[in-house]
């Protein structure tokens, strides 16, 4: 899941480059790891295509296709070896489910981190975090406060060719962007509103100062300096990720794509990303296998962990996409803590009314909030009524614990046979 955190630096990628190129560019063997039964084991690419147009989904084959996306084949960033291994893998366990499995390639480049300071004059310097999408810029000019950034909240606010400080909640990050911009603002300083720091994302909009966030612990101090007009400089600078990833596409037939199922199979460097989410690219493959629907369409996208680039080329890609009747996305849904119906209100209701929704106390919302989005996103704005199945919020996620001993074999078969519900219900005849 894209979240307001990426950690990834340029320093990691070298890295990570570094040990790919040390271990060569072999073929991934794809034979489930030594725990994982042969009943259980996702078919080999090596035998013949068996399609089951309709039988039941088994937990244990997920699991199979899980062991190998976070145990086997590990951490899968952005651009990098792990990501094409784990595309090689998703293709052929598609063609073995009968699909005409293809990789779509997309170009790359985004910016993934950076670095940010915040310097009062004559006071400490204070920690802060470059949020997604900020230019590299320096400014200084007196710290002025204004609440929530809100229009409102710019009365009698001496703005222009000042940094402005605005606490984190109620509006967009890029609202508060526009709102500071129009007001003259040269910086803007965004206050968490939890402990801690974070990084959040700006969107695509025109930015032209820098915008750095800092924790809410930092705030009475900068509520300090604003009240008494002390300069700061505010200063950014954005490290870029740039390559190619790609999307792997299972269609059932030839026949045009009318609806789809998706997940994003990429994780962030820090992991190997076994909830976040080899989970949802695990139920995705083994729910393509139990449910071979012409029309249905079956998307594995790359890179989400660094801006949702996987299903935006998608989109971008195929013009008929607004024309489909449903999308379901698949994202942490191995690990139940708050489990939820995100995106379209109703289908949300629908699902949410199934038999196999009781007792899972599945809250329905419309989006993840500020600074964190998944797949179904994308679709929604391309006007296709969309829905993502989510177990809950994780504290492992983009992390080395988000291993598969952080997932629970039985947490992912209750939402695979949500989803294979779900995905009944909306074919039926």
């Amino acid at each position: 899941m894209a979240a307001p955190t990426h950690r990834t630096t340029l320093a990691t990628l070298a890295l990570t480059l570094l040990l790919v190129a040390c271990s060569g560019r072999t073929t991934p063997s794809f034979t489930p790891s030594p725990t994982t039964t042969a009943s259980a084991a996702p078919a080999t690419s090596s035998a013949a295509p068996t399609v089951a147009a309709r039988s039941t989904p088994e937990a244990s084959r997920a699991m199979a296709h899980l062991r190998m996306l976070a145990g086997t084949i590990g951490s899968r960033p952005s651009t990098l070896e792990g990501e094409r291994k784990a595309a090689e893998y998703i293709r052929s366990q598609l063609e073995q489910a009968g699909y005409r499995a293809t990789i779509e390639p997309f170009a790359v480049d985004v910016a993934t981190g950076g670095s940010a300071t915040l310097v009062p004059d004559g006071a400490p310097a204070v920690e802060a975090q470059p949020m997604s999408g900020t230019p590299d810029r320096s400014a200084s000019g007196p710290l002025v406060a204004a609440g929530l950034g809100r229009s409102g909240d710019y009365g009698g606010v001496s703005a222009r060719g000042a940094v402005v400080l605005v606490d984190r909640g109620e509006t967009q990050f890029a609202e508060k962007v526009r709102i500071a911009q129009d007001s003259g603002a040269v910086g803007l300083v965004i206050v968490n509103n939890q402990a801690g720091a974070f990084r959040g994302d700006l969107g695509s909009g025109i930015i032209g100062i820098p915008v750095v966030s800092v924790a809410s612990e930092d705030r009475a101090v900068l509520q300090g300096y604003a009240s008494s007009g002390r300069r700061v400089t505010v200063s950014t600078k954005t490290e870029r990720l740039q390559g190619t990833s790609q999307n792997v596409v299972g269609k059932p037939s030839d026949a045009p794509c009318t609806a789809y199922l998706g997940a994003h199979y990429d994780s962030v460097t820090a992991g190997p990303g076994a909830n976040d989410n080899g989970s949802g690219t695990s139920l995705l493959l083994e729910l393509a296998r139990a449910r071979h629907i012409d029309g249905v369409c079956v998307i594995a996208f790359g890179s989400e962990e660094v801006g949702l680039l996987g299903s935006r080329a998608y989109v971008k890609a195929h013009n008929d996409v607004p024309n489909a009747r449903f999308m379901l996305n698949f994202d942490m849904v191995a690990k139940i803590t708050r489990p939820a119906l995100i995106g379209d209100a109703d289908l949300a209701t629908r699902a949410s009314k199934l038999p196999e929704a009781n007792g899972l106390n599945l809250r329905q919302v419309t989006s993840l909030g500020p600074g964190a989005s998944s797949d179904y996103a994308t679709f929604l704005q391309a006007g296709v009524p969309a829905l993502m199945l989510y177990s809950g919020d994780d504290q492992f996620i983009h992390s080395a614990q988000d291993d598969v001993a952080n997932t629970s074999e039985a947490d992912i078969g209750r939402f695979l046979t949500l989803a294979a519900a779900v995905l009944d219900m909306l074919t039926a005849r």
